[in-house]
């Protein structure tokens, strides 16, 4: 059987290079970048490090402006930074035959604005949206000239239908297929997946608007007690708006851990070192990226508007990034 067309926009970032290096093995991969990763992929400078030694990324990549109708693709995977609205509508625009989009950008906005997006410029029956959330943290770094990916295996994920959960099926498949971990969630639980990824998402953000790491910002009392508040304030804003936290099986059981900050300040006090061993194992050293802050704590200030929480951490935090 012929290996389906997937285009991977974003290569030369962390998650698509990542997607475009992962997916090779059960699909027909083409990525998009722009000129100067493009020019370090000729130079074979784009590494990938799983453990066991450096491969280097071979994968057939173009710039966004030699993208046209015949390349045709079945697939499209979003891997670019928010927001999802431009990159979203200048690819879709360019296909002829219209691919399923594969949105993989943090927030909790991300599938409203796509689906939103889409539907200012075409019928609905021509929508093909899908929601995916990934766990693995990836590393870039610069080793002798080249940029290298460090991230673990296997590649863990969520995956949603937001316009249907069919097309949800049929990247769930190509995803199996290249040896990911997938968690299927159904369209109706779609917002509760984007509000149980930033939960995770979350956790660090106090200790990083200082400049610490998390196992520095936990040591701290007072730092880990504003952890401990940003999670507190986003869980009242959620349950505000009528929204859940969902489980992540076995991994990031998020709807147990969201019980967590309710426990004794005095009992997680004396755990913190051991909690933050814990979100640590596996994020290969990966700072948090703060240049998301709008939608993490932002989005903690705006949900908590809608819910009439207050949001007092959250906006401290949000401030002390942004100034």
């Amino acid at each position: 059987m012929e290996k389906k067309k997937i285009i991977v926009i974003g290569v030369g970032g962390r998650t698509g290079t990542m997607f475009a290096f992962e997916m090779a093995k059960a699909a027909n991969i083409l990525g998009v970048a722009r000129e100067n990763e493009i020019k370090k992929v000729n130079e074979k400078k784009l590494c990938i490090d799983k453990g066991g030694g450096l491969k280097t990324f071979n994968g057939r990549v173009i710039k966004d402006t030699d993208f046209s109708q015949k390349n045709n693709p079945e697939i499209i995977f979003l891997a670019t930074k928010n927001p999802v609205s431009i990159p979203l509508d200048y690819y879709f625009r360019k296909c002829s035959k219209k691919p399923i989009f594969v949105i993989s950008q943090n927030g909790i906005d991300a599938a409203r604005e796509a689906e939103e997006t889409l539907q200012k410029i075409t019928d609905p029956e021509k929508i093909k949206l899908v929601r995916m959330v990934l766990f693995n943290a990836i590393d870039k770094r610069t080793i002798e000239g080249k940029d290298c990916f460090k991230y673990s295996t296997p590649i863990r994920v969520a995956v949603s239908g937001i316009s249907n959960d069919e097309d949800a099926k049929e990247v769930v498949e190509i995803l199996k297929k290249a040896e990911f971990k997938v968690n299927e969630f159904t369209q109706k639980d779609i917002r509760n997946l984007e509000y149980s990824k930033l939960f995770l998402n979350l956790i660090g953000m106090a200790s990083a608007s200082r400049g610490l790491s998390i196992k520095e910002g936990f040591k701290d009392k007072e730092v880990f007690k504003e952890e401990i508040n940003v999670l507190k304030e986003y869980i009242k804003s959620v349950g505000a708006t009528g929204g859940k936290f969902l489980n992540f099986f076995p991994y990031y059981p998020v709807g147990v851990l969201s019980l967590i900050p309710y426990l004794p300040i005095f009992i997680l006090v004396f755990c913190r070192n051991v909690l933050a061993q814990a979100i640590t194992k596996g994020r290969a050293k990966k700072q948090k990226d703060l240049d998301e802050v709008d939608y993490y704590n932002g989005a903690v200030i705006k949900l908590g508007k809608r819910g009439g929480i207050n949001t007092p951490v959250n906006n401290r935090i949000y401030s002390r990034i942004k100034k």
